[in-house]
């Protein structure tokens, strides 16, 4: 398959480098920069300074770090960083060439404003939020601004008088932890080993110090992130150079004419656009592509599994599933001569792309070889589907391309596995031998009467590692063309090797954080991509902490003794990134691609770090089955989950400030300590989308939560948690009878038109019979909550009596207890 740019290989390197790091200076100004250091800056570029008339600029400062690094091509990256802002017409280096294409996509990265007429003093030096300003209904929101922080450590917003300490000593605190990891001597010696995984750790470094930095605040607002800016310019710089490829370095007269002429004509043609200029589409050709990658079937095969070991491979197959499409991503990446920036968006088993246009020419021979690749793996059961479209700069701009990539993709799932049907699926195959129920292959007897499946069982393995091990490295490898035997072969087939182990690598992904919820930079470059928090107890004889099984889980419950699972996401989040335009887009030339990247970020930071973090300190019985994207699963005690739930939608309010988002969630409990996760995973699910996610009441659709046969919206929660906890008083502190739950229950779940309050009344007073004075005041005070004008009841009145009927029970019969459950559930 054909490869862009690999004739200039070190060429490209560079310049993806250079676009990484060409704002570098930004982040480093802004701390308290010492007069020795700004007189080295200023002793190293004299001329270039002079010349500029710019003073000590961000170009300079940047390249100055960078020269004195220990990062790639210190020489060369550098040059183009210091020069990144000259008008550059008749190219003559290689050097020009690169900083005119850095210059062009740093200006359709951050498309910036000059409108941003705010004193220089009131300029405030954080990140506005985005996440906090988006609105479906088109309102103007308060301003809220982002901590500088690592991303492994994001805080929630803050508006500008709720900081302590000046924004200097924070970006000089921020970059003091920064700046080693740029001199690392190590550098050196794993980038010849290694060029890949040093490039992917730079990214990944970036990520986690710059996300939380604005990009600029002098000229424009200060929304969005550094890393967002840098990542979308490298991915624009090496499309680009892609797309026009190695015309770009031919000479004619010692000048490059063809370099020289293109680019300008690029840059007028994109100023022109910004400027709100008519421009013919014949001067605008598509030299860009758009790819869209989404994964079907997922949920079918995260919950078709067998019951033995069924926490370690839900955990093991949702892990597959977010490292799947990112894998898929790096092969078409790795393939295209591309880098991580290019991967816009991977999360919830889909992926985007930005690529040259001439990859979307070849996009079909990718689909083809993905089919096989998964058809030979999963049979039907999995499917990759591939779409994608060219655009031109003014689409670029806009980057207005989700609604034509999803129905472009709606439409081939009709046509899944056509190219594999007549190469593959009418082969005869030998079926002979017990076959495994969950993917078909042969088992392998492992005992007189027992069989087992290589392939699935190895999902033990990984959901093992994921609870034990400490770091994971990706590596590439030459594909491999046989069956896979197992998940591990998978990867290897798109040439990718997945390792668990226990030693620091900096080119490895953390699995264990630190109980802050972060990970040391000197030891791996990231934290994998999910969240993973597990319960551990000190069980044995060695008092050692293991991971906590279903049954001790259980066992932490209060009440009824039973494990359950937590599931929910973000409401309405297609709308959501839809009104990206809506909200920014009046009166404003900001790039959504930016948007899109910096909105995507702060919904990562909440679940796959702050949502992490809070369960580590606040609910440490509680397992994170997966937390990542807009989504989440989580195992746990019965009765703590829905503490949890409203913990979660608390946090995150707090971190948004965005009273227009919010988070559905649905709680369903296991009938038996041994009943298969799986099982009840897929429940959790079906009870989010069919009641929690259709839950309406007073004009009010979504954020709610279903549990004990019922949904509640989150207005109601706390009203009903109120109650609960005063029935549960009464029951637990005051000793009145628990036949009163069953009365109430009664009541309840009877219809309005047969329900006689005068009996309630009547049962209240025999109740308070003999009771002394604060025994009666507490009955009274319980049973005024739950009248509705004298003659009606709370409405949730049924959830709160099985909630404390649950929570107050002792069941000595096993079959009893199941029933109960059950019918909690549905």
């Amino acid at each position: 398959m054909p490869v862009n740019g690999q004739g200039n290989k070190k060429w490209k390197d560079v310049l993806y480098l250079a676009s990484l790091f060409h704002d570098i200076g930004k982040f480093r100004q802004r701390g308290k920069m010492s007069e020795e250091l700004r007189s080295a800056i200023k002793k190293e570029y004299n001329y270039e300074i002079k010349t500029a008339s710019s003073g000590l600029a961000h170009q300079f400062v940047g390249a100055y770090i960078y020269k004195n690094s220990k990062l790639p091509y210190r020489e060369d990256v550098s040059t183009i960083i210091s020069k990144h802002h000259d008008n550059l017409q008749n190219l003559v280096s290689e050097y020009e060439i690169l900083t005119k294409i850095v210059s062009i996509a740093d200006r359709i990265s951050s498309n910036e404003r000059t409108d941003y007429s705010v004193p220089e003093d009131e300029k405030i030096k954080y990140m506005k939020s985005i996440i906090s300003r988006v609105s479906l209904a088109n309102r103007q929101k308060e301003d809220y601004y982002r901590p500088l922080s690592r991303f492994s450590l994001a805080e929630s917003v803050k508006q500008p008088g709720e900081f302590t300490g000046t924004p200097e000593e924070h970006y000089e605190k921020l970059w003091k932890e920064f700046e080693p990891l740029l001199k690392d001597s190590d550098l050196e010696n794993l980038w010849k080993e290694n060029p890949e995984g040093v490039y992917e750790r730079l990214y990944y470094l970036l990520k986690e110090y710059t996300s939380t930095v604005p990009s600029a605040f002098y000229y424009s607002e200060p929304d969005i992130s550094l890393f967002s800016h840098a990542s979308s310019t490298a991915a624009i710089a090496v499309a680009l150079y892609a797309q026009l490829g190695d015309k770009l370095f031919e000479k004619q007269n010692d000048r490059f004419v063809y370099a020289s002429s293109e680019l300008s004509r690029i840059e007028d043609l994109v100023r022109r656009l910004q400027n709100n200029q008519n421009v013919p589409a014949s001067d605008d050709p598509e030299l860009f592509g758009v790819i869209k990658g989404d994964i079907s079937g997922i949920q079918d095969f995260i919950y078709k599994t067998s019951i033995k070991n069924g926490l370690k491979k839900l955990r093991a197959r949702s892990f597959f599933i977010a490292y799947l499409a990112e894998i898929i991503a790096k092969y078409i990446v790795r393939k295209e001569g591309l880098y991580n920036s290019n991967i816009l968006y991977c999360g919830g088993g889909h992926f985007y792309l930005l690529v040259p246009a001439s990859t979307i020419d070849r996009l079909g021979e990718y689909q083809n070889e993905i089919d096989k690749k998964i058809y030979n793996a999963f049979g039907l059961d999995l499917s990759v589907l591939l779409g994608g479209i060219k655009i031109n700069f003014s689409r670029l701009l806009n980057f207005d391309v989700h609604d034509e990539l999803a129905r472009l993709l709606e439409q081939k799932k009709n046509k899944k596995f056509a190219t594999v049907v007549d190469l593959e699926m009418f082969l005869p195959e030998d079926f002979s031998g017990p076959r495994c129920p969950y993917c078909g292959r042969r088992m392998d007897q492992v005992g007189s009467d027992e069989y087992e499946c290589e392939f699935c069982e190895s999902f033990v393995e990984v959901g093992y590692n994921l609870a034990n091990s400490k770091y994971l490295t990706i590596e590439p490898i030459p594909e491999i063309t046989r069956k896979p035997r197992d998940v591990f072969d998978v990867f290897r087939s798109f040439g990718f090797e997945l390792k668990f182990d226990n030693e620091p690598n900096k080119l490895a992904y953390a699995i264990e954080k630190s109980h802050e919820g972060t990970y040391d930079p000197m030891s791996a470059m990231y934290p994998i991509k999910m969240a993973s928090y597990v319960s551990r107890k000190y069980i044995g004889k060695d008092d050692k902490p293991i991971v906590a099984d279903l049954e001790t889980i259980a066992d932490e419950s209060k009440g009824v003794k039973r494990w359950a699972i937590l599931r929910g996401d973000v409401d309405n989040l297609g709308s959501i990134f839809k009104s990206l335009s809506g909200t920014f887009g009046q009166n404003v030339k900001s790039a959504p691609i930016s948007y899109v990247a910096t909105l995507s970020s702060e919904l990562e930071m909440f679940f796959s770090v702050v949502l992490e973090r809070f369960v580590r300190e606040e609910y440490e019985n509680c397992n994170v089955i997966y937390s990542g994207g807009d989504d989440f699963m989580i195992l746990g005690p019965w009765n703590e989950l829905p503490l949890l739930a409203d913990t979660i939608r608390k946090k995150f309010f707090e971190f948004s400030k965005n009273d227009e988002l919010s988070i559905s969630m649905a709680i369903a409990i296991a009938p038996s300590k041994k009943y298969p996760v799986y099982k009840l995973g897929t429940i959790a699910g079906e009870l989010l989308d069919e009641k929690a996610k259709s839950y309406k009441r007073n004009g009010k659709e979504k954020a709610a939560l279903y549990f004990l046969r019922g949904c509640m919206g989150w207005e109601e929660f706390d009203k009903a948690k109120e109650l609960k906890d005063k029935l549960q008083e009464l029951i637990e502190k005051y000793d009145v009878t628990k036949n009163l739950l069953h009365v109430l229950d009664v009541f309840a779940n009877r219809p309005k038109e047969r329900l006689k309050i005068w009996r309630l009344y009547y049962y209240v007073g025999r109740l308070m019979e003999r009771k002394d004075a604060e025994t009666k005041k507490a009955i009274k005070d319980f049973f005024d909550s739950i009248l509705v004008n004298y003659n009606q009841l709370y409405p949730k009145l049924d959830i709160v009596v099985r909630w404390v009927h649950d929570e107050t029970r002792k069941v000595e019969r096993e079959e009893e207890e199941q029933e109960e459950i059950s019918l909690a559930n549905h």
